[in-house]
């Protein structure tokens, strides 16, 4: 009986596992079908990978605005909910880190569909019309993440995607992104 009852926990852990991975999947879909296509300016980084073939790893302009953007305006009202850092929380125990930093960042987007830095909060709150929030997530200290810093592609194709300036994501409601592509100088897919 015993057995049997071990048989029955690993099928039901099993089944819960790919029930998890499936809804991921389906929410991931879900965005590049519904999602809001924002362009982000980029920098490539490193254009291969030993193991996994071809790719970017990508850095992003807002990512570096970031950093720059907490430097520049680290404190907020106390009724503001900016991270959550006020200039008295400040004073009583100043950020020497930003690492393990979670929350949003609010882009502006153009005509162009370009998106702006424009604050970074720790919720999503009101927005503008022409503005969305994308959740960022800080592990090294280093640089402010979207979860998208990585664009993979067949091997013999690097020439192609050095042309890129934008890459695009797709960003739902609740600022879940998806990387969908490179783009060009003049805002073209490059396929």
């Amino acid at each position: 009986m015993s057995k049997n009852r071990t048989n029955y926990v690993i099928l039901i852990t099993t089944v819960l596992i790919v029930l998890f991975f499936i809804r991921a999947v389906f929410e991931k879909e879900q965005t590049i079908k519904e999602g809001q296509l924002v362009l982000l300016e980029l920098a490539p980084v490193d254009p291969r990978s030993l193991m996994q073939g071809d790719y970017m790893r990508l850095n992003y302009k807002i990512s570096t605005g970031m950093s720059d953007f907490l430097n520049d305006s680290l404190f907020v009202s106390e009724t503001n909910d900016s991270l959550g850092i006020t200039q008295d929380s400040f004073n009583k125990a100043p950020i020497t880190s930003y690492k393990d930093t979670r929350g949003f960042v609010l882009l502006n987007i153009d005509e162009k569909g370009i998106g702006h830095l424009v604050d970074l909060s720790s919720k999503i709150k009101e927005k503008g019309d022409n503005q969305i929030y994308v959740k960022f997530f800080n592990k090294t200290n280093w640089n402010f993440n979207i979860g998208a810093e990585s664009f993979f592609f067949q091997e013999g194709e690097a020439e192609k995607f050095e042309k890129a300036v934008y890459g695009g994501l797709r960003v739902d409601e609740k600022g879940n992104s998806v990387l969908v592509g490179m783009y060009d100088k003049d805002l073209k897919l490059i396929e």
